[in-house]
């Protein structure tokens, strides 16, 4: 029997350290631990599509409607309807959710802590699909679905767009993350493969060398354990590929010490010496729990203001180099 009906997403949960993945024609979203045991999270109706995490709540998108549950006992604290068509993808910056609108060619921009929800985008002029934050670029990078599928970027309060992919060469993208590096995958149907970009997206997308997908859908992809997390919803399956997030360092012969400045901080922080390449990072809390990651480009400042005061760990994977940072406030 299979442990999967029709998985649509996938979503790693640093803090529980497991997978959250929404089944759609089980109306299920079903949760893996790392042992590869596959239970029942919650039932919910309209049947389940891209999942996110914020906070302590794992948000789902539902026909027209975005639902949040608790993740200690699966509660329901959240249920907005937006009025949308067929909502499909969603990320978070942190404060807010963003959620693509496949048929309805929207995007939306929704307000957790004030139950409230605008139309950032009322007209993507394709039929829009994954979707992530990239805080190092600000932006919103929205996938598209059809033949020689295109990537987008979005402007999170104006909703202005930028093509950064006119043609990529692949039918029916379905889902897009970022890995360690700061890299953007992008998850095709036709071929059945996952395309790595670079963060400035010159040049031609990159064939990753997934084996075994078949319709691979909303991906994410998980920090602590280096995977690529697929949902393959041709064959219920669900594929965990691990990327190492320490490529070429062996060859290095020296790494200069990293310092963050100042620290303590209120928010921004300087890291010299400067990088000198895009860095792909892991942000920590005192518990040594993942609360964030992305990349950091060469000479640009990490912002931390939105955190609550604390001890925070900030780490490097490409040079095993990590710095504690004390937040503070004025």
């Amino acid at each position: 029997m299979a442990q999967y009906n029709g998985p649509e997403s996938v979503e790693y949960d640093p803090v529980g350290d497991r997978y959250f993945v929404s089944n759609t024609n089980a109306s299920m979203i079903k949760v893996r631990s790392q042992a590869g045991v596959v239970t029942d999270f919650v039932a919910v109706s309209p049947a389940p599509y891209g999942l996110e995490i914020m906070g302590d709540t794992l948000f789902a998108c539902s026909g027209g409607t975005v639902k949040g549950y608790l993740l200690s006992d699966a509660s329901l604290v959240f249920n907005r309807n937006l009025g949308g068509t067929f909502l499909n993808g969603i990320t978070t910056d942190g404060q807010y959710l963003y959620v693509t609108d496949f048929s309805g060619t929207r995007i939306y921009k929704v307000d957790v802590a004030n139950n409230s929800h605008t139309t950032l985008v009322a007209n993507t002029a394709g039929t829009p699909n994954g979707i992530v934050w990239d805080e190092t670029g600000q932006r919103l990078v929205v996938v598209f679905w059809g033949s020689n599928a295109p990537i987008k970027a979005y402007d999170r309060v104006s909703g202005a767009s930028t093509t950064l992919v006119a043609g990529t060469g692949v039918t029916n993208i379905d889902g897009v993350t970022m890995d360690c590096f700061g890299n953007f995958l992008i998850a095709s149907w036709s071929p059945a493969r996952i395309t790595r970009y670079g963060p400035t997206f010159t040049g031609a997308g990159v064939d990753v060398g997934v084996p075994g997908l078949n319709n691979p859908a909303d991906i994410d992809f998980d920090f602590v354990n280096q995977r690529i997390c697929i949902p393959n919803a041709g064959n219920n399956t669900v594929t965990l590929h691990v990327v190492s997030c320490m490529m070429g360092v062996p060859e290095v012969p020296k790494v200069l010490e990293l310092r963050a400045i100042p620290n303590p901080t209120t928010g921004l922080i300087r890291i010299e010496p400067a990088l000198t390449q895009n860095e792909g990072y892991l942000l920590l809390d005192a518990r040594g729990l993942l609360i964030g990651g992305g990349s950091l480009r060469a000479g640009a400042m990490l912002d931390i203001s939105s955190l609550p005061a604390g001890l925070y760990t900030i780490e490097f994977p490409r040079t095993r180099q990590r710095l504690r940072v004390v937040l503070g406030r004025d």
